[in-house]
C-alpha cells in the first residue's frame, strides 16, 4: 500500500525564452566591454583632464602653461637626497619626527660627482631649517607651499645656483 503522503509533488519547470537569455547575454557583454574600456582608456582621460586642470591654475597664477612659473617643463638631471629624518619640537615642547624626502633638479652640466660633493652642503640647510620650525607651523596644511619656497630658496642658495635649479619635496611624513 502506498502512502499519498510521501509523494513530493514536481517542481514546476521554468523554461528560460531565448529571447531572455539573449537580453543577458546582451548586458553581460556591455558591462564587460565598459570594464574593458574603463581599463584601458580611463588611465589616459584622468591624465588628460588633470594636466588641463593643472595648466589652468598655472594660467590663473600668471604663468604659461610651457614654463609654470618660469620653471622648465621637462626636470634636468633630477637627484634624490638620502631621506632626512629629524626630531621637531611641538610648540607644547613634545617631540615629533619627521621624514622628509628631498630631490634636486640640477644644472644642465652639474656631475653626480658633483653633486655628491654639495650634497651635504643641500642636506645640512634642510635639517637646519627644518628644526628651526615648529611642528605645527611644518604639518598645517596651509603653510605647506610657504614651507616649500623657503626650504628651496635655502637649499639651492647653500649648493649654488648653477648646481641647483629647483627643491622638490618627494616624500613628507610626520608623527
Amino acid at each position: 500500500m502506498e502512502n499519498d503522503d510521501d509523494e513530493v509533488p514536481e517542481q514546476p519547470t521554468v523554461e528560460k525564452s531565448p529571447r531572455r537569455r539573449t537580453g543577458l547575454l546582451v548586458i553581460s557583454v556591455l558591462v564587460l566591454g565598459a570594464a574593458v574600456a574603463g581599463t584601458l582608456l580611463g588611465p589616459r582621460l584622468f591624465a588628460h583632464s588633470v594636466a588641463s586642470t593643472e595648466s589652468t591654475a598655472i594660467l590663473a597664477d600668471g604663468g604659461t602653461p610651457e614654463t609654470g612659473e618660469g620653471s622648465e617643463s621637462e626636470p634636468s638631471n633630477p637627484q634624490a637626497f638620502a631621506p632626512i629624518v629629524v626630531d621637531v619640537k611641538s610648540r607644547r615642547g613634545e617631540m615629533h619626527h619627521m621624514r622628509v624626502g628631498i630631490t634636486v633638479e640640477l644644472g644642465e652640466k652639474v656631475t653626480k660627482e658633483e653633486f655628491e660633493r654639495f650634497q651635504p652642503r643641500g642636506r645640512e640647510t634642510a635639517i637646519s631649517f627644518l628644526r628651526s620650525k615648529a611642528f605645527e607651523e611644518l604639518t598645517e596644511p596651509s603653510e605647506f607651499e610657504n614651507i616649500t619656497k623657503q626650504l628651496n630658496e635655502r637649499v639651492i642658495h647653500a649648493m649654488g645656483e648653477r648646481r641647483c635649479s629647483r627643491v622638490v619635496i618627494t616624500d613628507f611624513v610626520a608623527q
